[in-house]
């Protein structure tokens, strides 16, 4: 079984089109379960997370949620 290597996650205002992303590096030992993205505009956001292993394979991405970001 491979280990972990990164998370990623991909967010956008468009559930369908997240067009960016965040890569938390070293996902093995620097396991922790919250990350705050900042700089999000108003509106609201939609979120996505995925595992690489070390061996470069993705998972399926998790379920989109959203947040709303008030101005």
């Amino acid at each position: 079984m491979a280990e972990l290597d990164k998370y990623i996650i991909r967010y956008g205002q468009d559930a369908n089109k997240l067009d960016r992303e965040v890569v938390i590096s070293d996902a093995q030992s620097d396991a922790r379960m919250t990350h705050k993205v900042s700089g999000l505009e108003a509106g609201t956001w939609y979120f996505t997370i995925l595992v690489q292993d070390n061996n470069g394979l993705l998972s399926a991405p998790s379920a989109v949620v959203d947040k709303e970001i008030k101005s």
